[in-house]
This record gives structure tokens, C-alpha cells and sequence, in this order.
């Protein structure tokens, strides 16, 4: 029986079995349309009583993970499909946008769209591309005009000496003790990801993840024949005891977090937390991949964190994607990859085999930035710029369940019932409001969180966010939705 096999026992055991059939559907081990034992079958085999395995199935029901049909018993659930990042409109505005909108409180007028779906972080604020060209270019005389010349030459995959060497000190910023060796150059940090994936996972390796987290990964395990495995997580992050047992019950190779900023809830991971997690992950031997792309705009500005990264925990396991374009401009794609010293050589081939190298006049471009403080002054102006934004959020969205961070660089908006974020994203889309919708963060079979992500700086000025505010305010106040 697969069940008997999945099941990990815990307290409260009905939990235990809910985790085991989540486990078994995310590994592909049941499959959409399988019939579950009956509740009687199901008890005597794990030894558990009736009532235990109701209350289990009632609770998979609940995360969306089986069907009751009545008479002929319980069912696992029908995939529900992916969402497309790269296509799907209400969360990156494309030709379908409504034209006419309901406009302000739904009154039938032609208004304008503001997306804050898509995170584009204040964007206007970047580095100017032009200063930073025309820079370059008067420096183009003796040996200044040779290290130009030189980023027309192939490199190595790993990047440049002195681009590696801002790569450092831009990795520092997270806590990370990196030096030029210890890293490698990627074209922005899904690179770094695919990169990863590719060069230590195999087909039918688990990916461990948080229940909400970032699409991309789930569609890229898709792509490379990767299971996700979605694990129970609290407003601390992921659930070390729900690890440990997805980590019992089928292995896990890699497990993949957000700790500073959590995509879409933004919440953080304490340091004790951390602790635990990296335990667990020493204990089965998992990777850590350490995505902490909004980490920047939320750690403090001087001196170490608050809570340690876990490529200081665990340096032998985990791979930290330090990215630059949530602050440098997403157009500039270079990522700095911070690996165990004996993963280098691996990441660094499959770099050579799919891309070459990253263009070395963008790493240029990041370097020069790096390394004069301009990136330094860019943070500081979004920091302040997204701590306006969202001491507005509040103030609009007050007596809601608005979670936040004083410089984060977007909100998650928690909906009363009987909202769903799909609901709420489409009446949200028919006032001129585009936000993303907490199911287009499922990973697996799993329960949708009745909640949306807003973007903050999705918009250029903050006029125009406090109208989107608005209509989302006026949203809540109205009637609900028919369910």
C-alpha cells in the first residue's frame, strides 16, 4: 500500500497523513484521478483509528489534493495547470489588457492600468546606463583602452578577475565571507537557478520548497524532470519537522529558500529557524539554494544580519544567488553565484556549455557600479523610496490583512473570505489594478492562500499607487463575491 509507505508518523497523526499524501501526489507516486483505500483499509493497515484517517482526507480535500465522490470513495485531485510567468497577462500586463476600464469605484470610464503584479522595483531610479557608457568610452586610452578591448574577447565562463572581485564585495552585503575564487558570474539570478538545477540535480531528483514560493522553479523542475515538493511552512518559514519527513519519505536533493524576503508573503526566516533547517539538511545531505533576491533592500545597511545566511551555516551545502537587477535594473542581467568550493568547477562548466560566459560588458557595467558606490546610492534611494510606498500601503489598506516590511519591495494582502486571490485578481484586473494572485505561487496540489502580492513599484509615482490602493480598498469594502 503507497500510503503505508509515505506515512511518517507524528502528532497530530491525521497531519502526518495529510503531509504523506501531499508528498505522495507532489512525487508523482499518485497520480490525478487514484483511488485512495477506503478509510477503514486505510486505519487497520497504519494502525490508526477511523476517525484519524477521515479527519485526513477532509484535510487533503482541503488543500485541494483529493475528491470525495459519494457512493465510490475518495480520489486523488486533477493537476491544476501552471501558470506561465512569461505569458500570463494579469500578472505582466500584456496586449489584452482592457482598454476601458470601470475606472475609479467601477463607474465606466476609460483609466489607466497600473500593474502591480509584476515586480519592476522603482525602476526610474536606476543608474543612469548612459553616464556609465559615456564613462567607459573616455576611458578609452592606454591601458584603460586595453581592459575595454578585453570585453570583447571570449573569457572564462566564470566571469572576469575584477568583475569576480565586485562580485564579492556585492555578495558581502548578504553576510556572505566570499572571495573573487569563490564565485561565479551568471546572466541574472534565473541563470544562476537553471544553472544549479542542471549541474546537481538529475531527472527524478525532489526539489523541497516552501507551499507558496516562485514559479519559476516549479516550471523549470517541469522542464528538467524534477519533482517539487511544496512543505508546510508557519510565519517562520519552512516547518523543520515537515522537512525532516519529506526528507524520510522519499529523499529530497535540493531544498530551495527565500530566508530574507519570502516570495510572495514576505515574510523572514529567523536565525534559529535557520539553525534548524540547516541541521535537517545536513542530516539527509540536501543542497541549500539560497535565492535572496529581495534581500537587499531589507538587510541592514552596515554591519552583519540580523540572522546569518546559510551559506555561513552551511557553507559545504549551499549555493547563494546574489543578483543585481532589484537594484541595478532587471535589462542588466548578472547574478553572482557563490558555490561550495568543490561545486565550482561543475557550475562552471555547464556555464561554458549553455551560454559561454555572461557578456562581459554587462559584468562590466555591474562592476563599475559596485565598485564607485553608485550601487550603494541606488539602494539607499529605493530603500527610501519603497518606505514611502509602504507606510502608504498601510495607510490605505488599514484594518486589512496587509503584511509588510518597512523597505520591502512588496506586500502581501491576506483576503477576508469568501475572496480568493484569483477573484479578487480578476475584479482587481476589471477596475484597472493588476495584481498576482496567490495561486500563481502554488507549488503542487495545495490549498490556495486567499491572498494577492502588490508590487510596489510597479508604478512610477506614488499618486498612482495610492489610486490602485484605492480601488483595491473600495474592493473589500464592497460586497463580497457569489461563491
Amino acid at each position: 500500500m503507497k500510503l503505508a509507505d509515505l506515512y511518517v508518523p507524528s502528532s497530530p497523526k491525521y497531519l502526518a497523513l495529510a503531509d504523506a499524501v501531499e508528498r505522495g501526489v507532489a512525487g508523482g507516486l499518485l497520480a490525478p484521478g487514484e483511488a485512495l483505500p477506503t478509510q477503514r483499509e486505510l486505519a487497520g493497515a497504519l494502525g490508526v483509528t477511523v476517525g484519524t484517517v477521515t479527519r485526513a482526507y477532509a484535510e487533503t480535500a482541503r488543500r485541494g489534493l483529493t475528491v470525495g465522490i459519494t457512493g465510490r470513495g475518495t480520489f486523488i485531485a486533477e493537476a491544476r495547470p501552471d501558470v506561465d510567468i512569461l505569458t500570463e497577462d494579469a500578472v505582466l500586463g500584456g496586449p489584452d489588457l482592457p482598454g476601458p476600464t470601470d475606472g475609479a469605484a467601477g463607474r465606466g470610464g476609460t483609466g489607466p492600468v497600473r500593474n502591480l503584479g509584476f515586480i519592476a522595483p522603482f525602476e526610474r531610479l536606476n543608474p543612469s546606463l548612459g553616464e556609465a557608457l559615456a564613462r567607459l568610452a573616455g576611458t578609452a586610452k592606454g591601458r584603460a583602452a586595453r581592459d575595454l578591448c578585453e570585453l570583447q574577447r571570449y573569457q572564462r565562463p566564470g566571469g572576469l578577475e575584477r568583475h569576480r572581485a565586485a562580485g564579492a564585495r556585492w555578495a558581502r552585503r548578504y553576510g556572505a565571507a566570499v572571495d573573487p575564487d569563490d564565485l561565479l558570474i551568471c546572466a541574472g539570478s534565473q541563470h544562476a537557478l537553471v544553472t544549479i538545477l542542471t549541474s546537481l540535480c538529475k531527472p527524478g531528483d525532489r526539489i523541497a520548497t516552501e507551499i507558496l514560493g516562485y514559479p519559476l522553479l516549479k516550471q523549470l523542475a517541469r522542464r528538467l524532470r524534477l519533482h517539487v515538493v511544496p512543505v508546510r511552512s508557519d510565519e517562520s518559514g519552512m516547518l523543520p519537522d515537515a522537512l525532516d519527513a519529506a526528507c524520510r519519505s522519499g529523499g529530497v536533493a535540493a531544498v530551495y529558500l527565500m530566508p530574507t524576503c519570502r516570495n510572495p508573503t514576505t515574510g523572514a526566516v529567523p536565525a534559529a529557524r535557520r539553525r534548524e533547517l540547516t541541521e535537517v539538511c545536513r542530516r539527509h545531505d540536501a543542497l541549500i539554494i539560497e535565492d535572496d533576491v529581495f534581500a537587499l533592500s531589507l538587510l541592514p545597511e552596515k554591519g552583519a544580519p540580523d540572522a546569518p545566511p546559510f551559506s555561513a551555516l552551511a557553507p559545504e551545502r549551499t549555493c547563494l544567488i546574489a543578483a543585481t537587477s532589484e537594484i541595478l535594473g532587471g535589462g542588466l542581467r548578472v547574478a553572482y553565484l557563490c558555490p561550495p568550493q568543490h561545486l565550482l568547477p561543475e557550475l562552471e562548466r555547464t556555464i561554458a556549455y549553455t551560454i559561454s560566459m555572461v557578456p562581459p560588458l554587462m559584468a562590466e557595467l555591474a562592476a563599475l557600479w559596485i565598485e564607485d558606490g553608485t550601487a550603494d546610492r541606488v539602494l539607499a534611494a529605493k530603500r527610501a523610496e519603497a518606505a514611502a510606498r509602504n507606510r502608504l500601503a498601510r495607510s490605505v489598506l488599514d484594518g486589512f490583512g496587509l503584511e509588510s516590511r518597512d523597505t520591502g519591495f512588496f506586500c502581501w494582502l491576506r483576503l477576508p473570505r469568501p475572496w480568493t486571490g484569483a477573484a479578487f485578481a480578476d475584479a482587481a484586473r476589471r477596475r484597472g489594478v493588476l495584481v498576482a494572485e496567490g495561486e500563481h505561487f502554488l507549488m503542487g496540489h495545495t490549498t490556495p492562500e486567499h491572498g494577492v502580492r502588490l508590487a510596489l513599484g510597479g508604478v512610477d509615482e506614488r499618486d498612482e499607487l495610492s489610486a490602485a490602493l484605492t480601488e483595491l480598498a473600495a474592493l473589500l469594502h464592497g460586497p463580497a463575491p457569489r461563491t
